[in-house]
């Protein structure tokens, strides 16, 4: 499921890229790898340091920031050499079985936690009176996350396999060998409704439900002591949809193209990967986004930023007291 990675059945592309072009997507990438990869690292340390995200969403959004952090560190820099490489694969054949399914392995990661998020704020949010999930339960739901992320990276595991065949002069190439081409596209297909077409909506309906309880908080509650705690809550909720949305709008170009090459549809092969291969810069910029959100719209993540580089955060009494039970 990885851009770099190609189909057994279709021909070695030859990418005519602008130097232009090439020289502007190649500084995009070091610029996500290192947001991806400094910052997701910097959303653990702030969670792991902030005692006020020792909770169920905390903890969650830590776990967003290890999937983001894994595909900074184990997909990024696989990809932009194999491209740069126009599909050569100098990694060798452990490698190649691998780095496609710890990507499928981290995408399941990320969606199965943006839905265990949107379930977690919509139980505390639109049913608070109900017994919230507790921290021991978080923890069992993150293992039991990344359990599920492993059954749809097992196929990938058994197609990827490095042949010397696939380039005319011999080079060694990475692809998908599936034994059957109806497998692929019914793989291809269950991969876009588990990781997008089924839960998206589903996120969707939760958040639009949350917003119009907290809505209905704020109405009720103007001019009394809870308005601004009721106000705080929204802005932390706009955060996680800002994330969701980001996820939404990043994999949809990869997706569609997914499903134009895999089902085998008569392209130009050297456009095709030239516009996969920004597709995939989209896709990764997904890993870069989420500390950016949470830098310009969460304030304890913006002040635990500036604590872990050395930052004197600004005193605000009213925010600093306000948020500390937004995550809760």
């Amino acid at each position: 499921m990885d851009g770099a990675m190609v189909n057994a059945t279709a021909a070695p592309p030859v990418v005519l890229e602008p130097l232009g072009m090439r020289v502007i997507r190649l500084a995009i990438y070091i610029i996500i790898f290192l947001i991806a990869t400094i910052g997701n690292s910097l959303v653990i340390f702030v969670v792991y340091k902030t005692r006020e995200l020792h909770t169920v969403t905390g903890y969650l959004i830590a776990n967003l920031a290890i999937a983001d952090l894994g595909v900074g560190l184990l997909c990024i820099p696989f990809t932009v050499v194999v491209f740069e490489l126009n599909f050569v694969w100098p990694f060798g054949y452990f490698m190649c079985k691998l780095i496609s399914p710890i990507q499928v392995f981290f995408l399941m990661g990320s969606v199965g936690t943006l839905m265990a998020i949107s379930i977690d704020r919509h139980q505390s949010i639109v049913y608070p009176f109900n017994p919230r999930i507790t921290i021991t339960q978080g923890k069992l739901i993150i293992a039991l996350i990344w359990l599920i992320a492993l059954f749809p990276a097992f196929p990938m595991l058994g197609v990827m396999k490095q042949s010397y065949t696939w380039h005319k002069d011999g080079q060694p190439a990475c692809m998908e060998d599936w034994p059957d081409q109806k497998l692929n596209v019914a793989y291809t297909v269950a991969s876009f409704l588990l990781t997008y077409a089924i839960p998206l909506p589903m996120i969707i309906i939760l958040y639009i439900r949350i917003g119009l309880k907290l809505r209905e908080a704020i109405k009720d509650a103007a001019d009394r002591p809870g308005f601004h705690a009721a106000q705080q809550t929204t802005r932390i909720i706009k955060m996680l949809v800002a994330v969701v949305v980001c996820y939404a709008l990043c994999y949809l170009p990869f997706h569609t193209l997914y499903f134009t090459v895999s089902s085998g549809h008569r392209t130009r092969p050297d456009i095709l990967w030239l516009v996969m291969s920004y597709a995939q810069v989209l896709l990764y910029f997904n890993s870069a986004s989420n500390p950016l959100l949470y830098a310009f719209l969460g304030d304890q993540f913006r002040n635990g930023f500036k604590k872990a580089l050395g930052i004197k955060p600004k005193r605000d009494g009213a925010i600093s007291t306000s948020t500390h039970g937004t995550y809760a």
